[in-house]
């Protein structure tokens, strides 16, 4: 079985020629053809291609955009599948054998795609390589063969898309309505599924993508094609391409057993890409959906029962383990709600994302004259907390900021001005995320009891053997709020519930952030717990201290400023040449106990040393006689800051990173000594040289 690879290039010769290499080095010879299609390069590509013998070309006198060229590339294709291919991918050890497997696991599957370091749609996976080797290492050990990580999916991207020909034999070419590019891969996605076919995200599968290097020279022309192709696609099918987004925040919030038999309904699922992934995660589910686009109830319905409104009646016989809520047609209200609490299980979860009214860059919009409150429902926090008070759901809010948010504003800074640090909050968030599950019916009950002091030990149990996240929730929507956390947290410290303490004083602090009793517990509490660093933090937060929180404030930082005057006291000793080798021998046993820290001595050293590099470097060549290894680079590096050109300074990295193995910094240090002395050109030749050796 052949699959011809088709690959479109315009100038980018050096990516280009990676992307062929990797071909040709990591792909079984015999199983595939290479089809590139030129669109008019300019950088040498075309000289490039004509001397490769392997290649088959097409050569456009015109950039004809993408979608036309891969029509050239599939018609002159001779391979049972078509991939195609951008010229800015890698490709790694077994990726094609990985990827056909997949696409021939069923007669169904009609396209395939791999995961990347770059692209859109969710198919990108955390990464940490630094180099094509490191690249092709970490793909090494992430491409093995696995089924189980074959997710379906609405949508694959076009940057590496494995198609059975038959599908396109069936579906037809790209749309060439979308030159020179983009969404015809979405488009493209649609049509197959159209066809009858699925759609294989290959999860274990990776390649590198180094991601649109063709548009990278015109960023602000690449936006705007973006903007005119979504309306090409929406005005196509009809449908928001909001309609495939796969709301992984509110799923991340999801805390249930995966191999349960759960009830799901998404209200405003669109054309089902949530309900598709809470099949891969949860395969026992049954998946319900409400949505009034009826293009986007035609796409979902392949996979779940898709109703346009709340009133289904085959959605009001069932109850639910889970009900999302994302719409932005069907209104987050007091009869949503209402149908909420009705049919959610007594142990389930509803988890709504909803746009935030105050979110600073709908007021700037606001502020010149624009209406930014247009295509869809837009709530703010208080409403939220108001409308849900109303029905018996415990509920939570927490706000989700824009990737591309920006809090160095005047806007927001101007506002906290005038209604202080809390509005940072209502102003960076773009959107909300709600959580909530039914009240227990006596949590309310029992908060009553304890707030009129009957029996607290006995109360504190009963409190303690229900959810933290209940209670919490139960409380944030009462009546003094954050004093009633705080009760909570210090009787449970007073009774030795430690796990029960501090979730307690952080839901209050989260309530308000500048209460002092808030801020003053946890430091209390922080400190008791050993976490001085922390109880500091919070002590430095009140405003205006009293004598008790100076008080705390001493005895929390006592033992600290005891080990910084003892410190001061040996450093000064070895900057004074007193008793040299007792005091180096007494620094090296604290810093290998663990009693002072680097920290501590680069504060010490800047506040109580005169000849700091004298100070470093003598640390340093203690540790390094002493073994203590990893402590001695931070202390040179340290002298070199203040003093870049010191010779001793340069001298002793060159030869530590010698000994470390780090031939090429030592070269970099050692040629920076000015007037080198004989030992210094030994030093720095046996650098050379070991540099060389091991490039």
């Amino acid at each position: 079985m052949k699959t011809s690879i088709v690959i479109l290039t315009h100038n980018k010769l050096d990516y280009t020629k990676q992307c062929i290499e990797s071909i040709r080095q990591y792909t079984r010879e015999g199983t595939y053809e290479i089809i590139v299609v030129d669109n008019r390069s300019t950088d040498g590509t075309v000289e490039w291609l004509q001397s490769q013998k392997d290649i088959r070309t097409i050569f456009n006198a015109k950039n004809v955009g993408f979608p036309k060229g891969c029509n050239q590339g599939i018609q002159i294709a001779e391979g049972e599948n078509i991939l195609l291919l951008n010229n800015d991918v890698v490709v790694t050890k077994h990726w094609l054998d990985h990827l056909l497997a997949c696409l021939y696991s069923a007669d169904d599957i009609g396209a395939v795609g791999p995961v990347t370091n770059s692209a859109a749609y969710y198919s990108t996976i955390p990464v940490r390589y630094t180099s094509i080797d490191e690249m092709h290492e970490f793909a090494s050990q992430h491409n093995v063969l696995d089924p189980n990580k074959w997710e379906e999916r609405l949508k694959l991207i076009g940057f590496c898309l494995l198609i059975k020909k038959e599908a396109i034999e069936k579906v037809g070419l790209l749309d060439e309505r979308f030159t020179p590019g983009n969404f015809e891969d979405d488009d493209y996605s649609v049509r197959l599924r159209q066809a009858g076919y699925r759609l294989m995200l290959c999860n274990d599968t990776f390649v590198h993508h180094y991601g649109s290097v063709s548009w990278k020279d015109d960023s602000s022309g690449y936006s705007k094609l973006l903007r005119e192709n979504q309306k090409k696609f929406e005005k196509k099918w009809g449908v928001d391409i909001d309609a495939y987004t796969i709301d992984l925040e509110m799923l991340s919030r999801v805390g249930m057993d995966h191999h349960r038999a759960i009830n799901v309904l998404h209200i405003g699922c669109g054309a089902g890409a949530t309900l598709l992934k809470i099949k891969h995660e949860y395969p026992q589910a049954a998946l319900y959906g409400v949505e009034q686009n009826a293009f986007a109830i035609k796409e979902a319905q392949r996979y779940a029962y898709v109703a346009c409104d709340l009133d289904d009646t085959q959605i009001k016989k069932q109850m639910f383990d889970l009900i999302l809520y994302s719409s932005r047609t069907i209104p987050l209200d007091d009869h949503l709600l209402c149908f909420v609490v009705e049919h959610l299980k007594q142990d389930g979860q509803f988890l709504a994302h909803v746009q935030n009214t105050g979110y600073v860059q709908l007021l700037e919009q606001l502020i010149v004259g624009r209406n930014p409150f247009t295509g869809g429902d837009f709530y703010s926090l208080g409403q939220l907390e108001d409308l849900f008070k109303s029905h018996s759901l415990s509920m939570s809010i927490t706000g989700l900021l824009s990737p591309e948010n920006d809090m160095k504003h005047r806007l927001v800074d101007h506002l906290k001005v005038l209604y202080g640090e809390k509005v940072q909050f209502l102003l960076a968030a773009k959107s909300f995320l709600v959580c909530a599950n039914k009240q227990k019916t006596n949590i309310r009950e029992l908060i009553g009891d304890f707030v009129s002091k009957k029996d607290r030990h006995q109360i504190l149990e009963q409190l303690n053997d229900i959810s933290i996240t209940e209670v919490v929730a139960t409380i944030r929507n009462m009546n003094e709020a954050v004093e009633l956390l705080n009760e909570l947290a210090i009787e449970n410290f007073a009774q030795g519930n430690h796990e029960h303490v501090l979730p307690y004083l952080q839901a209050a602090f989260e309530l308000c952030s500048d209460d002092t009793d808030t801020l003053y517990n946890l430091a209390f509490v922080l400190n008791s717990y050993g976490e001085k660093e922390l109880a500091n933090h919070y002590l430095s937060l009140i405003r205006q201290p009293d004598g008790e929180v100076k008080k705390l404030f001493e005895e929390i930082n006592e033992q600290s400023l005891k080990k910084a005057q003892q410190l001061a006291f040996l450093l000064r000793r070895l900057e004074f040449d007193i008793d040299v080798e007792e005091t180096k021998q007494s620094l090296v046993n604290q810093l290998a106990r663990g009693e002072i820290n680097e920290q501590l001595i680069k504060e010490v050293i800047e506040t109580s040393i005169i000849h700091k590099v004298k100070v470093l470097q003598a640390i340093a060549i203690t540790c390094f006689e002493q073994g203590l290894y990893e402590q001695v680079l931070p202390y040179l590096q340290l002298a070199y800051v203040q003093e870049p050109e010191n010779i001793d300074t340069l001298y002793n990295l060159g030869y530590v990173l010698l000994t470390y193995g780090e031939y090429g910094l030592a070269k970099v240090f050692l040629e920076k000594i000015r007037h080198p002395d004989k030992e210094v050109l030994q030093l720095l030749e046996i650098a050379k040289e070991e540099s060389l050796r091991h490039e």
